[in-house]
């Protein structure tokens, strides 16, 4: 049987900011898809079908729950913390990309999912020895 072992260390600054930005990221993404979900026609500054509002408006909850659920691993400094962000940037970078075939704007969706990656790239070996 394996011992799980329980530090009191505290999260790195840079775990800590990434929590931050995705604690943003992931509230921006509630807002835009409840704001989306009761606007009749969506957010969209296009007129698309309704099936396409449909999956904008399900991978907005999808992101956000997903995000979320990333900043938990993160803060309580657990490896799956680190590969949750990595697969929920990875996944809102290609939502963004289709994102963007519809409206410029989706372009913004980049930001923080990008600095994420630069910052758990960057921080790798540091994380490799504080993450449980």
């Amino acid at each position: 049987m394996k011992k799980e072992v329980h530090s009191s260390a505290k999260p790195t600054k840079s775990i800590i900011f990434v929590a931050l930005l995705w604690t943003l990221q992931s509230v921006g993404r509630f807002i835009f898809g409840y704001l989306s979900a009761i606007t009749p026609g969506g957010l969209l500054d296009v007129e698309v079908a309704q099936i396409t509002i449909q999956i904008i408006n399900t991978m907005f909850f999808l992101l956000g729950i997903l995000g979320c659920i990333a900043v938990v691993g993160l803060l309580m400094r657990r490896k799956w913390g680190i590969w949750t962000t990595v697969f929920v940037s990875v996944l809102t970078i290609l939502f963004d990309i289709w994102g963007v075939t519809i409206q410029f704007t989706a372009a913004m969706g980049f930001v923080i999912p990008v600095i994420s990656l630069l910052i758990l790239l960057a921080k790798r070996s540091q994380l490799q020895v504080s993450m449980k």
